[in-house]
Protein backbone atom coordinates (compact mmCIF):
# COMPACT_ATOMS: atom_id res chain seq x y z
CA UNK A 1 0.00 0.00 0.00
CA UNK A 2 2.86 2.39 0.72
CA UNK A 3 4.23 1.89 -2.79
CA UNK A 4 0.81 2.56 -4.32
CA UNK A 5 0.44 5.78 -2.35
CA UNK A 6 3.92 6.93 -3.34
CA UNK A 7 3.21 6.08 -6.99
CA UNK A 8 -0.01 8.11 -6.86
CA UNK A 9 1.89 11.14 -5.53
CA UNK A 10 4.51 10.87 -8.28
CA UNK A 11 1.85 10.46 -10.98
CA UNK A 12 -0.18 13.42 -9.67
CA UNK A 13 3.01 15.52 -9.63
CA UNK A 14 3.79 14.66 -13.26
CA UNK A 15 0.25 15.55 -14.34
CA UNK A 16 0.44 18.85 -12.44
CA UNK A 17 3.68 19.77 -14.23
CA UNK A 18 2.05 19.01 -17.59
CA UNK A 19 -1.05 21.12 -16.89
CA UNK A 20 0.89 23.93 -15.21
CA UNK A 21 2.83 24.53 -18.41
CA UNK A 22 -0.41 24.67 -20.40
CA UNK A 23 -1.97 27.00 -17.81
CA UNK A 24 0.93 29.40 -18.26
CA UNK A 25 0.48 29.32 -22.03
CA UNK A 26 -3.23 30.07 -21.61
CA UNK A 27 -2.70 32.94 -19.15
CA UNK A 28 0.06 34.48 -21.25
CA UNK A 29 -1.83 34.00 -24.51
CA UNK A 30 1.08 31.98 -25.92
CA UNK A 31 0.73 29.66 -28.89
CA UNK A 32 3.59 27.13 -28.70
CA UNK A 33 2.93 25.53 -32.07
CA UNK A 34 6.15 25.21 -34.04
CA UNK A 35 8.36 26.83 -31.40
CA UNK A 36 10.15 25.79 -28.24
CA UNK A 37 8.13 27.52 -25.52
CA UNK A 38 9.83 29.50 -22.75
CA UNK A 39 8.39 27.01 -20.27
CA UNK A 40 10.28 24.07 -21.80
CA UNK A 41 12.76 22.33 -19.48
CA UNK A 42 12.14 24.75 -16.60
CA UNK A 43 12.25 23.43 -13.06
CA UNK A 44 8.87 23.09 -11.37
CA UNK A 45 9.77 25.80 -8.84
CA UNK A 46 10.39 28.21 -11.73
CA UNK A 47 7.07 27.32 -13.37
CA UNK A 48 5.24 27.87 -10.07
CA UNK A 49 7.00 31.25 -9.77
CA UNK A 50 5.91 32.17 -13.30
CA UNK A 51 2.29 31.41 -12.40
CA UNK A 52 2.51 33.35 -9.14
CA UNK A 53 3.88 36.41 -10.93
CA UNK A 54 1.75 36.15 -14.06
CA UNK A 55 0.10 39.52 -14.80
CA UNK A 56 -3.20 37.95 -15.93
CA UNK A 57 -4.47 36.86 -12.48
CA UNK A 58 -3.83 40.34 -11.06
CA UNK A 59 -6.39 41.73 -13.47
CA UNK A 60 -9.00 39.32 -12.13
CA UNK A 61 -9.22 40.08 -8.41
CA UNK A 62 -11.53 37.14 -7.64
CA UNK A 63 -9.02 34.58 -8.93
CA UNK A 64 -5.89 36.07 -7.35
CA UNK A 65 -6.34 34.32 -3.95
CA UNK A 66 -6.96 31.02 -5.73
CA UNK A 67 -3.72 31.17 -7.70
CA UNK A 68 -1.68 32.59 -4.82
CA UNK A 69 -2.84 29.82 -2.48
CA UNK A 70 -2.29 27.23 -5.21
CA UNK A 71 1.28 28.43 -5.80
CA UNK A 72 2.12 28.39 -2.08
CA UNK A 73 0.69 24.90 -1.67
CA UNK A 74 2.34 23.61 -4.86
CA UNK A 75 5.77 24.89 -3.77
CA UNK A 76 5.45 22.97 -0.48
CA UNK A 77 3.97 19.86 -2.14
CA UNK A 78 6.78 19.63 -4.66
CA UNK A 79 9.35 19.90 -1.87
CA UNK A 80 7.81 16.71 -0.47
CA UNK A 81 7.72 15.15 -3.94
CA UNK A 82 11.43 15.95 -4.27
CA UNK A 83 12.16 14.28 -0.93
CA UNK A 84 10.35 11.17 -2.16
CA UNK A 85 11.88 11.14 -5.63
CA UNK A 86 15.44 12.10 -4.68
CA UNK A 87 15.70 11.10 -1.03
CA UNK A 88 17.37 8.02 0.37
CA UNK A 89 14.68 5.68 1.74
CA UNK A 90 15.37 4.63 5.30
CA UNK A 91 13.30 2.88 7.95
CA UNK A 92 13.22 4.76 11.24
CA UNK A 93 11.38 2.45 13.57
CA UNK A 94 8.28 1.38 11.68
CA UNK A 95 8.17 4.48 9.47
CA UNK A 96 9.62 4.82 5.98
CA UNK A 97 11.55 8.08 5.78
CA UNK A 98 13.04 9.74 2.71
CA UNK A 99 16.15 11.78 3.50
CA UNK A 100 17.18 14.26 0.83
CA UNK A 101 20.74 15.62 0.84
CA UNK A 102 21.92 13.79 3.97
CA UNK A 103 25.36 14.64 5.27
CA UNK A 104 26.34 11.26 6.65
CA UNK A 105 30.00 11.67 5.71
CA UNK A 106 30.43 15.32 6.71
CA UNK A 107 30.20 16.55 3.11
CA UNK A 108 28.81 19.96 2.12
CA UNK A 109 25.79 20.16 -0.15
CA UNK A 110 24.35 22.93 -2.31
CA UNK A 111 20.84 22.29 -0.99
CA UNK A 112 19.76 21.88 2.63
CA UNK A 113 18.86 18.57 4.20
CA UNK A 114 15.17 17.70 4.14
CA UNK A 115 13.15 14.62 4.91
CA UNK A 116 9.68 13.22 4.58
CA UNK A 117 8.18 10.73 7.03
CA UNK A 118 6.00 8.47 4.86
CA UNK A 119 3.61 6.95 7.35
CA UNK A 120 0.12 5.89 6.22
CA UNK A 121 -1.57 9.05 7.47
CA UNK A 122 0.90 11.52 5.95
CA UNK A 123 0.90 9.66 2.63
CA UNK A 124 -2.90 9.83 2.49
CA UNK A 125 -2.82 13.56 3.29
CA UNK A 126 -0.20 14.30 0.64
CA UNK A 127 -1.99 12.19 -1.95
CA UNK A 128 -5.18 14.16 -1.24
CA UNK A 129 -3.29 17.46 -1.48
CA UNK A 130 -1.83 16.54 -4.87
CA UNK A 131 -5.30 15.57 -6.11
CA UNK A 132 -6.63 19.01 -5.10
CA UNK A 133 -3.69 20.77 -6.74
CA UNK A 134 -4.23 18.77 -9.92
CA UNK A 135 -7.94 19.55 -9.97
CA UNK A 136 -7.27 23.28 -9.75
CA UNK A 137 -4.48 23.45 -12.35
CA UNK A 138 -6.47 21.33 -14.81
CA UNK A 139 -9.24 23.91 -14.47
CA UNK A 140 -6.81 26.78 -15.00
CA UNK A 141 -5.34 25.14 -18.10
CA UNK A 142 -8.70 24.15 -19.61
CA UNK A 143 -9.62 26.09 -22.72
CA UNK A 144 -13.27 26.62 -21.83
CA UNK A 145 -12.88 27.39 -18.11
CA UNK A 146 -12.32 30.89 -16.79
CA UNK A 147 -10.38 31.65 -13.64
CA UNK A 148 -13.47 33.27 -12.18
CA UNK A 149 -15.34 30.00 -12.74
CA UNK A 150 -12.84 28.21 -10.50
CA UNK A 151 -13.47 30.37 -7.45
CA UNK A 152 -16.14 28.12 -5.99
CA UNK A 153 -16.21 28.11 -2.16
CA UNK A 154 -15.75 24.33 -1.94
CA UNK A 155 -12.67 24.38 -4.17
CA UNK A 156 -11.17 27.35 -2.34
CA UNK A 157 -11.77 25.60 0.99
CA UNK A 158 -10.10 22.39 -0.25
CA UNK A 159 -7.15 24.43 -1.49
CA UNK A 160 -6.83 26.34 1.81
CA UNK A 161 -7.00 23.05 3.75
CA UNK A 162 -4.30 21.60 1.49
CA UNK A 163 -2.09 24.65 2.01
CA UNK A 164 -2.59 24.38 5.78
CA UNK A 165 -1.63 20.69 5.82
CA UNK A 166 1.48 21.37 3.75
CA UNK A 167 2.49 24.35 5.87
CA UNK A 168 2.45 22.20 8.97
CA UNK A 169 4.41 19.42 7.28
CA UNK A 170 6.97 21.95 6.07
CA UNK A 171 7.90 22.80 9.65
CA UNK A 172 11.38 21.61 10.50
CA UNK A 173 10.10 19.72 13.53
CA UNK A 174 7.39 17.70 11.73
CA UNK A 175 7.58 14.02 12.59
CA UNK A 176 4.44 11.87 12.59
CA UNK A 177 5.84 9.72 15.38
CA UNK A 178 5.65 12.67 17.80
CA UNK A 179 2.75 12.48 20.23
CA UNK A 180 1.18 15.60 18.66
CA UNK A 181 0.43 13.68 15.45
Amino acid sequence: MVSQRIAAIIIFAAAIEHHLERALWKLEGANPMGIRPETDAKMISDLIGCLKHSPQPCQQERSAPLLETWCNAARLAFAIRNDIAHGVPTNLGDTLTFMNNPRWHGEKRKRPFSDYWADDHSLDLIRHVFAVLLRVIVGVSAEKVTLAGLTKPSLLRALRDSNSILSEMACKDYNPTFEKY
